[in-house]
């Protein structure tokens, strides 16, 4: 079964095919909330990455960097570390 979803502004999560719940990828939300382009979210992820990196580097665990970039919430973490 393939699920189709239409999210509101203010929710990014979406079936996949199996049902199963997926979190929009960032690019997508910045795109599409905040109306960039995509080269305009490409830029900022890499510097939000870099920044990720920079200061895991230095012992801290920003935890909060998904809401300091873009205003979201600690789920996005694992895509912008590994993404």
């Amino acid at each position: 079964m393939f699920v189709i979803a239409v999210w509101p502004e203010s929710n990014t999560i979406h079936k996949n095919k199996k049902g199963g719940n997926m979190i929009e990828p960032i690019k997508t939300i910045l795109m599409r909330r905040d109306g960039m382009t995509e080269e305009k979210a490409d830029a900022l992820i890499t510097q939000a990455r870099t920044n990720l990196h920079e200061r895991l580097s230095d012992d801290e665990m920003p935890f909060d960097i998904c809401a300091e970039w873009f205003g979201l919430e600690p789920d996005y973490l694992d895509e912008l570390l590994y993404g």
